[in-house]
């Protein structure tokens, strides 16, 4: 009798105790902290922080060719053609200027095997953006970069994201920049081009150039150098990035 006693008593005040547990976790003040934590780590990942990059050091991905100070060629630029917002930088090199890496990395996409699509294929998914209203993802990465190279940085660059960069608008990849392969800072891979412009897709190699881009990656969001900083504070930021190696 003792022992069915003293099961009931511990079985109660196990049922007890987890009902607190509950009540505590239930509680208005534990929602609304859970609310504000997660409010919190949204806020962060939506407004750039310039003390994200305080320490960052980049390669120059063009030797001597140093960030523009124009608008247009930074991140936050209106693209009316494609309704979309510029993500990166335009290094302005002539066609076929060695490519190199910002930073240690690995290849997770390598369009060795690019064809540049018709004038008027490339018409018509503009035209898609404009009935989107924005820029679609998917015209956006497999038309508009062109022949491109993504590498992924880890989570040691920007500590607390995983980062990745982008290298767009290429004439040249090098045949073993494959995905898996690691490549060291300042390692040229590619040759600039204007793959994936208007002028490409016409036979042209006008307005060859760079496009380079930034993503940090956190949770569930992501974000580009820069985004929503006002130039010419921008241009400050992004040249104590980069530095030309001796």
């Amino acid at each position: 009798m003792k022992k069915i006693f003293l099961i009931f008593f511990l079985f109660k005040v196990s049922f007890l105790i987890s009902q607190s547990n509950n009540t505590v976790l239930n509680s208005p003040l534990s929602v609304l902290g859970t609310i504000k934590e997660k409010a919190v780590l949204e806020k962060e990942i939506k407004v750039f922080d310039i003390e994200w990059v305080k320490n960052l050091k980049l390669i120059l991905p063009c030797e001597n060719i140093p960030v523009p100070k124009r608008t247009m060629r930074l991140p936050n630029a209106p693209r009316n053609y494609r309704n979309g917002i510029h993500r990166g930088i335009d290094f302005f090199a002539n066609w076929g200027t060695p490519i190199r890496a910002v930073a240690e990395g690995v290849v997770i996409r390598s369009d060795l095997h690019y064809e540049e699509v018709s004038p008027s294929f490339r018409e018509s998914v503009l035209n898609s953006s404009a009935r989107v209203g924005k820029t679609p993802s998917d015209i956006f990465n497999n038309i508009l970069l062109g022949q491109s190279v993504f590498l992924d940085h880890g989570f040691n660059l920007i500590p607390g994201f995983r980062v990745i960069s982008i290298y767009a608008h290429l004439s040249h990849i090098n045949s073993d920049i494959k995905p898996g392969r690691f490549i060291k800072a300042g390692e040229i891979f590619a040759k600039s081009g204007n793959s994936g412009v208007k002028e490409s897709t016409l036979g042209s190699r006008k307005g060859s150039h760079l496009h380079w881009e930034l993503i940090m990656q956190k949770g569930k969001k992501e974000i580009f150098l820069g985004k929503d900083i006002p130039n010419p504070k921008l241009y400050n930021v992004l040249s104590s990035i980069f530095y030309e190696p001796k």
